[in-house]
């Protein structure tokens, strides 16, 4: 069975399936949308090692074949140490050197696949942060709108009262200029300095 890794590295070919289809020796199979399931593909991948499927089948939207792979079969494993040819197997010093190599293939393919997962999962955590302050942020600019607007009508109704109070439709029109072009004057004046 190929490692999650390698089947993360399988469903990131392009084109990305819309759905996966994992199907079992029994003919059971399951679908898996990525989109809807709104996991990471290093989780996704984690399910489907879980499951231990015989063959995972990537779809496009429309339900057509992009690809497939069985995990058990030797092409999916790319990890295995391939053969010694024939021609040096009887050779102690290259059956040594061989052998030191595969030891340094799998060290390295190992700590390359944990450090690129532990990259990816750091990512997907600075991406779901930076989702979470934005929509705070929004939330604050919806707000600080609303009171804006709402700070605006209380000063249009004191001021509709402050004239009804003087009985005069021309005061009432200096109070509304006075207290409108002052309200506007304060929003873009601060501390005796035009905002920017």
């Amino acid at each position: 069975m190929i490692s999650p890794w390698q089947i993360r590295k399988f469903l990131l070919i392009q084109p990305r399936a819309e759905t996966i289809r994992l199907t079992s020796g029994d003919a059971v199979s399951q679908e898996i949308c990525p989109r809807r399931v709104n996991k990471s593909w290093a989780k996704i991948a984690e399910t489907i090692f879980a499951l231990s499927p015989e063959l995972i089948e990537l779809l496009d939207k429309d339900g057509n074949l992009i690809r497939a792979i069985r995990p058990d079969s030797e092409a999916a494993q790319t990890g295995a140490a391939p053969a010694i040819p024939s021609a040096v197997s009887g050779d102690p010093e290259t059956a040594r050197l061989t052998h030191f190599a595969n030891l340094l293939h799998r060290a390295y393919e190992h700590s390359t696949d944990v450090a690129f997962t532990k990259l990816v999962e750091l990512v997907e955590r600075l991406d779901s942060r930076s989702d979470s302050i934005e929509s705070r942020l929004e939330r604050t600019e919806a707000q600080n709108r609303r009171l804006l607007q709402q700070q605006i009508d209380d000063a249009y109704e004191r001021a509709q009262e402050q004239a009804e109070a003087a009985g005069g439709s021309g005061v009432k029109d200096e109070i509304m200029t006075s207290l409108l072009s002052g309200a506007l004057q304060g929003q873009h004046a601060v501390n005796g300095k035009a905002k920017a």
